[in-house]
């Protein structure tokens, strides 16, 4: 475990500093920056579908449950679905990536500021998969985060 709380993973990068290489996630990322007013981060109402048109299917939203200290997807986009293999709307980040991804959604949360993760898919026998995401801090109150909005792009390996 890192001091930040953050638990690494194997094949599994994580970027404090965003440095995005997806073309749709860094509009996703300039729309976000876009919503913060006067230091204070957008809320979910903020955001609105036609505006990320171009990102649309990769976008998640997770809401935070502080009896579990865990994060529940309330939407996933389709292409996620499609690459994933089944729709996990409903289910948490814990049930499914364990404590390396609840502790990654934490990071952010605690931290108030975008992070990026990057690396090799580790489910599903998908390890010729990889993928980029962007986790964004969402706040109703403008401070205290509430949801966590992001995308995933995916892509296949290229073996040269």
């Amino acid at each position: 475990m890192d001091d930040d709380g953050y638990i690494p993973h194997e094949d599994v990068v994580l970027d404090i500093e965003v440095r995005l290489e997806s073309p749709r996630l860094i509009s996703l990322h300039d729309l976000w920056r876009g919503k913060c007013r006067e230091g204070r981060l957008p809320a979910r109402r903020d955001f609105d579908p036609p505006e990320m048109k171009d990102v649309l299917g990769a976008i998640f939203l997770t809401e935070y449950v502080p009896e579990q200290d865990d994060f529940r997807y309330t939407l996933i986009g389709t292409e996620i679905v499609k690459w994933v293999g089944v729709d996990n709307t409903g289910r948490l980040v814990g049930e499914l990536f364990g404590d390396h991804g609840r502790s990654f959604y934490r990071l952010v949360r605690t931290r108030k500021k975008p992070a990026r993760i990057h690396g090799t898919v580790h489910w599903r026998y998908k390890r010729h998969v990889r993928f980029e995401l962007l986790a964004l801090p969402l706040a109703d109150d403008g401070e205290s985060v509430d949801r966590i909005m992001g995308a995933t792009v995916y892509w296949l390996e290229s073996f040269t």
